[in-house]
């Protein structure tokens, strides 16, 4: 049981509420984005986050632009573990306000800019029946105490079993960024700027209500494991005996170790019936077909061989006899900050119709401080005050943009070097690990969390049917690499493709005014276990409204 609510609490540690970009970092902070999916060359006034350099292009004056995105993410895990009540599991994620806000004001060759978004997170997640990983040895409990039932000679029959499971968890990365841009002649600019990121983080779950269904009616688990420990630990008690009976034959074995048990019986007086109905019972228990006809010697050997097998039974029978089915609940919140530079260029060729963009930011160095409120589980999963890694990793963009008459055509790459930042996992040690080091895991042969940095490319158009009007879309395909280390339903990272479209209106000159809405599916990934194996999936669509004001 201790391990079932490991598994949940791991879950409420490490959920990221993830909509677009990177691994941890989102790119949706625009509905021009949503609209064409590609902004890294932008010279419009999202450019004060996607291409700081470009705001130079702009002319003179001031600018501001709000935004509002309106997401809906599912995410649906299957499992076909063979003693689930039901194997699909869906959670849900919808923000219905998710804002950025972006201002510059340009005068000859300078720009100075700032804003606001949410670069990480920003929603929360919830699932009302939990993930497969909670109920694994609850959905095992009927079975194993039937059968412990059994073979002892009592009814511990159970049929199936209830339970009510919860989580909710909300994650949000504010950004506020500042920069100043300069253009160091008609067809170079630079930008130099920083973002200070604020994070929080609350995770609020329960385990409760777990019942067995019996002949006899539904029994709280508590009180049905009241009555059966007794049992599981005679049980426990018995075939810690067995492997015992070594060491009381092993003075024997010289003078009588080839004598048949039932020979065995008659020359010597220490056994007695109930002792030797002990041995022919250990004997099969071992699986020998005849224990009356075996020698002594082989009793001893067969028994020596299934020791390991019955410590195992015996660690199990201790582990389902501890088994605490009381209710269970958590209240943790996370807090932290973080500091990052950036850096930005822009090319302007063929007069203005061709332009070049590139942004790198640096790693944002953050950790988040975790305030337990309520953990009456015992696991010692959260700890007061403990500093949890939550970095953002330094990313590096490239843009290029076209103009052709009536018709605007823009491409995006991202690569995020995920491998150098620190995700808040731990290895086999309880120790937090860079993404791409070396190291062991407690469930898995890998020994790097992920392969390879991840990436992404977009291309988007726009064409502008009238000076007051203009249509667009965008393609965005994302790349990731995770180990099967990081792949689990709690946590798991899939290749990507977003299609995206909307209009945009011009009403007056200096007032503009974006729609865009985009659909998001992610590849299916199979994880082959030990007798089963867990399908997971994703969707995600968002609704984009920005209004653009120059004064």
């Amino acid at each position: 049981m201790k391990k079932i609510l490991l598994t949940l609490l791991s879950f409420l540690a490490i959920y990221p509420m993830i909509f677009a970009g990177g691994i941890v970092t989102n790119s949706n902070q625009s509905a021009a984005w949503v609209r064409s999916l590609a902004r890294d060359a932008s010279v419009d006034v999202d450019a004060v986050f996607y291409n700081p350099a470009g705001l130079t292009r702009l002319e003179d004056g001031f600018y501001i632009q709000v935004n509002n995105q309106t997401v809906n993410q599912t995410r649906t895990i299957t499992s076909t573990y063979p003693t689930l009540n039901n194997g699909t599991y869906e959670g849900k994620t919808f923000v219905p306000v998710l804002p950025t806000v972006f201002a510059a004001y340009k005068f000859g060759k300078f720009a100075v800019s700032g804003g606001f978004s949410v670069i990480g997170g920003g929603g929360s997640a919830e699932f009302d029946r939990g993930l497969p990983e909670f109920e694994y040895q609850i959905s095992g409990l009927p079975d194993a105490l039937t059968t412990v039932g059994q073979k002892a000679g009592y009814d511990l029959t159970v049929n199936k079993y209830e339970m009510e499971q919860y989580f909710n968890g909300t994650s949000a990365y504010y950004g506020f960024q500042g920069a100043v841009s300069y253009a160091l002649n008609d067809n170079v600019s630079i930008a130099l700027g920083a973002r200070y990121v604020t994070a929080k983080n609350t995770y609020n779950g329960y385990l409760k209500n777990i019942n067995f269904v019996t002949p006899n009616g539904t029994v709280k688990g508590v009180d049905f494991m009241a009555g059966a420990n007794p049992v599981i630990l005679g049980v426990a008690s018995q075939l810690t005996g067995v492997t015992q009976i070594p060491a009381l034959l092993n003075p024997y074995l010289g003078a009588y170790g080839g004598a048949t048990l039932t020979e065995a019986k008659a020359l010597l007086d220490q056994i007695d019936p109930s002792y030797y109905a002990s041995l022919v019972a250990a004997g099969q228990l071992v699986g020998l077909t005849d224990p009356n006809t075996v020698t002594l010697q082989q009793l001893n050997d067969g028994i020596v061989g299934a020791t390991p097998s019955l410590n195992e039974q015996i660690a199990q029978l201790n582990t389902l006899a501890n088994a605490d089915l009381g209710d269970k609940e958590l209240d943790v919140e996370q807090s932290g900050s973080g500091f990052a530079p950036f850096f930005g260029l822009d090319l302007s060729l063929l007069n203005g119709n061709l332009g070049i963009a590139l942004k790198y930011e640096m790693k944002t160095n953050m950790n988040v401080t975790t305030t337990v409120n309520k953990d009456n589980t015992g696991t010692g999963l959260f700890v007061n005050n403990e500093e949890v890694p939550a970095n953002l990793p330094a990313l590096l963009t490239l843009g290029l943009r076209y103009k052709l008459s009536g018709l605007k055509l823009q491409a995006g790459f991202h690569y995020y070097f995920d491998e150098a930042a620190k995700y808040g996992k731990k290895n086999a040690d309880g120790e937090f690990v860079t993404n791409g080091e070396e190291t062991t895991f407690s469930n898995s042969s890998d020994t790097k969390l992920l392969s390879n940095n991840s990436w992404e490319f977009a291309i988007g158009a726009q064409y502008d049917i009238t000076k007051l009007f203009g249509l667009s879309a965008g393609y965005l395909k994302a790349q990731t690499y995770p180990n099967s280390a990081y792949q689990s339903a709690l946590s798991y990272s899939q290749p990507t493709s977003t299609f995206g479209f909307g209009a945009v209106v011009h009403p007056t000159s200096k007032f503009d005014i974006e729609l865009g809405v985009s659909f998001t599916s992610y590849d299916d990934y199979t994880k082959e276990f030990s007798g089963y194996s867990e399908t997971y999936d994703k969707t995600a669509t968002i609704i984009a409204l920005g209004l653009s004001y120059k004064l």
